[in-house]
């Protein structure tokens, strides 16, 4: 496994999504230098930074993303395979995830090798025995086969020697900037109770706990939420 020295350089997969970019703003103010890393970046307006470079790449295709990979010591997964739902599975791959992570295992050569990748609720293990995504109350069932995608993330990145950490958002992940932001995220370790698992969360608070973990890891070779203090 690699070692915990503080990272230099970081790349984060998926800079043009709402996570994505929230991730990429909480990194800069660490002194990191950040290479986005996205598939249309003419698509993608992120505001210009000295320490920020936009690279045009694409997570299904790391073997392309080798130079990228070399130049950093840590890496952001915050890829998803649609922005929105497909009207249909049919044709989805439930191994995208576990894909892209064997890519980047195999492509990715450096002396550190610090990967957080952002997790969905729907995996997340309760203390009634259960996972979210089997309660239609939490999770819609038409939604299963991406939550499955998710799920097998976990072992695929167990399988790598990757300096690896999920963070999982609740529920209620997204809500908008209020009276609470800006306030202390807290790690929790599974299970969680469902009040837990269902709370709220802004972009902001998770990505600061991303920032966090790449600058100053505490989980390795594990998944936890992230959840609001407030």
């Amino acid at each position: 496994m690699s070692t915990t020295s503080p990272a230099r350089r970081v790349a984060v997969l998926g800079a043009g999504g709402r996570v994505g970019r929230a991730v990429t703003a909480a990194l800069l103010p660490h002194g990191l230098h950040v290479e986005a890393v996205l598939r249309q970046p003419d698509r993608h307006d992120l505001p210009p930074h000295p320490r920020l470079r936009v690279v045009p790449g694409d997570a299904q295709r790391p073997a392309e993303l080798a130079s990228t990979l070399r130049a950093v010591d840590a890496l952001v997964l915050a890829v998803t395979p649609f922005s929105a739902p497909p009207q249909s599975f049919d044709d989805f791959d439930l191994d995208y995830y576990a894909a892209i992570v064997a890519g980047i295992d195999a492509t990715w050569r450096a002396p550190r090798r610090r990967l957080v990748a952002v997790g969905l609720a729907a995996t997340l293990t309760l203390d009634s025995g259960t996972v979210l995504m089997d309660d239609e109350t939490l999770f819609p069932p038409a939604l299963t086969p991406f939550a499955q995608a998710h799920a097998r993330h976990l072992p695929a990145l167990a399988a790598t020697t990757l300096d690896w950490a999920v963070l999982t958002p609740p529920a209620g992940f997204g809500t908008p900037d209020g009276p609470a932001a800006g306030q202390a995220y807290r790690l929790v370790a599974e299970p969680l109770s469902r009040e837990q698992a269902t709370t709220t969360l802004t972009y902001d608070e998770y990505a600061r706990a991303v920032a966090d973990e790449v600058v100053r890891p505490s989980v390795h070779a594990a998944r936890v939420a992230v959840l609001s203090r407030a």
